[in-house]
């Protein structure tokens, strides 16, 4: 048994899927956004790294014993 409302609003199928179109492309923005920003900060971080001072690698501050020198 079918019913039929009067003023029943069909939409056409265009305007189902403009929405998931706007929507695949806001996370395709979002998401290459996040990869150059994540790129960015691995590149700022490289070549932020200073060489730490090898007393500073090995002893009792860094819980590592340092290496004895061959005599």
């Amino acid at each position: 048994m079918t019913l039929m409302f009067r003023g029943s609003t069909h939409q056409p199928d265009e305007a189902v899927i403009l929405p998931v179109t706007r929507l695949i492309i806001v996370f395709f923005m979002l998401g290459s956004f996040a990869l150059v920003f994540a790129a960015l900060v691995r590149q700022s971080e490289s070549r932020s790294i200073r060489p730490l001072p090898t007393a500073s690698r090995c002893g009792d501050a860094a819980a590592m014993p340092c290496p004895q020198r061959a005599l």
